[in-house]
């Protein structure tokens, strides 16, 4: 089954040594890295070129979208279960930023709709059923990285809106998501695996960014997306 799969990849049947630790932890960061890198650069790319070019949006959600098509191929020719579905949650990120971002951008949704926490709890709820019957691994990595940004997104917007930026609610928000960044890259650590390494640096550099949206809108920094005066 593609749940247990995804299991069996991050089990490490060795023992954890320093050295093992050490090179997860360099995997790790590297995910991390290279997910704030594109974060940022790629949001001030976007900001500039949609100043220039009104129809660059359009342009970079079809880019996007073929991107993660052809990664979800890739995905089913690679050979190495582990090469498979990073590939596929690789497809997972271009098919968010296209479809969640950048859709939220030209205003075809809103985040912070009930509608979409009734499709995303639909869309969670076909996720797991699908795991549990054996969908192929690359299909679930393609999807698992929406849903975790997604449902990232709609708690800070939920809770934003109705509490506001610099309310309790929010602090408590923050505390909650750098506990469990910070606890998700420990146990990729202590796991000792590559594959691990990576997902928990991803998963750290997901929930970390959200923390900087909600520091973003306290007012306490510009974020990348705000277009210069």
């Amino acid at each position: 089954m593609g749940l247990f799969n995804i299991l069996a990849l991050a089990v490490n049947a060795k023992p954890v040594t320093l050295g093992s630790a050490m090179s997860s932890l360099t995997y790790s960061f590297m995910a991390i890295a290279v997910f704030l890198l594109i974060q940022f650069f790629g949001a001030r790319f976007y900001t500039s070129c949609k100043e220039r070019y009104s129809h660059f949006s359009l342009i970079f959600f079809v880019v996007l979208a073929t991107l993660s098509v052809l990664s979800l191929i890739l995905a089913f020719l690679l050979k190495p279960q582990e090469h498979r579905l990073f590939a596929g949650v690789v497809g997972g990120v271009f098919i968010w930023t296209s479809l969640g971002e950048i859709s939220e951008h030209m205003g075809w949704y809103s985040s912070g709709s009930r509608g979409a926490v009734a499709v995303f709890l639909v869309s969670t709820a076909t996720w797991l059923i699908l795991a549990l019957t054996g969908v192929p691994l690359p299909v679930l990595g393609f999807l698992a990285y929406p849903l975790l940004t997604w449902g990232t997104l709609l708690t800070r917007t939920r809770v934003l809106a109705k509490w506001g930026a610099t309310s309790f609610a929010s602090t408590l928000l923050l505390l909650i998501m750098a506990a469990f960044s910070g606890g998700s890259l420990v146990a990729g650590v202590l796991i000792g695996t590559r594959f691990t390494a990576l997902l928990a640096g991803l998963v750290f550099a997901v929930t970390s960014w959200s923390i900087m949206e909600i520091i973003w809108e306290r007012g306490m920094a510009n974020g990348p997306w705000k277009p210069k005066n």
